[in-house]
């Protein structure tokens, strides 16, 4: 299968499948990525856009929404619907400390 090459359109696209979502279970990054034919690593990389990664961060606040509204329905386990969203608190907190290397040479 050939990758998916970034096109504007996706941020669009995926906002509209986090606010569509309809099937069992909860919206993610991994059921979008499939449903586009391609990986949850490209998805990071699409994030190199700022259109793209605006979409990318509202869409986590949609599912997180859900998985909220959900837990006060009852519809799911509110202790697993905390240990969710305080894992990908954990996992955003250490991509915002990732730090990058750069090694500057300096020529005469």
């Amino acid at each position: 299968m050939a990758k998916r090459k970034y096109t504007p359109s996706l941020a669009r696209e995926m906002y509209c499948f986090f606010r569509g979502f309809d099937d069992v279970g909860a919206p993610s990054m991994c059921k979008f990525a499939a449903s586009i034919g391609v990986t949850s690593a490209e998805l990071e990389r699409f994030r190199r856009h700022k259109e793209f990664d605006r979409a990318y961060r509202e869409c986590c606040e949609i599912k997180r929404d859900y998985l909220i509204d959900r837990a006060l329905s009852k519809r799911f386990d509110p202790t697993f619907v905390k240990f969710l969203l305080s894992s990908e608190d954990e996992r955003d907190s250490e991509r915002e400390n990732e730090s990058i290397s750069l090694t500057l040479t300096v020529t005469e």
